[in-house]
């Protein structure tokens, strides 16, 4: 959510690069957004990853790097239930 000040000025940039190239202002409003679902296999992989590299570490013997895998495999699950359940908040959850 943008403040006001905020909003202002995104219009004050969206008017100068608009008045500066109309060519650019109107392909970019005409471009696509990222796909959703593109971001959730990026989020998939990143978890298995994060997770095979923690049990390699585990399996090394290098628990720092198995603990700091461990946090990325739990924010990137984090990151993509907040996404997929946009409307669940922390302090909405039922345990």
């Amino acid at each position: 959510m943008l403040s006001d000040r905020e909003r202002e000025e995104l219009s004050e940039i969206e008017r100068t690069l608009s008045d500066e190239d109309p060519k650019l202002a109107e392909a970019l409003a005409g471009a696509p957004w990222p796909s959703r679902e593109r971001h959730h296999h990026v989020c998939t992989v990143l978890m298995v990853v994060a997770a095979l590299l923690a049990v390699v570490a585990t399996v090394l013997g290098h628990m720092t790097g198995a603990i700091a895998c461990a946090l990325v495999a739990g924010w990137t699950w984090g990151a993509r239930q907040r996404r997929t359940m946009p409307g669940v908040h922390r302090s909405q959850a039922t345990d």
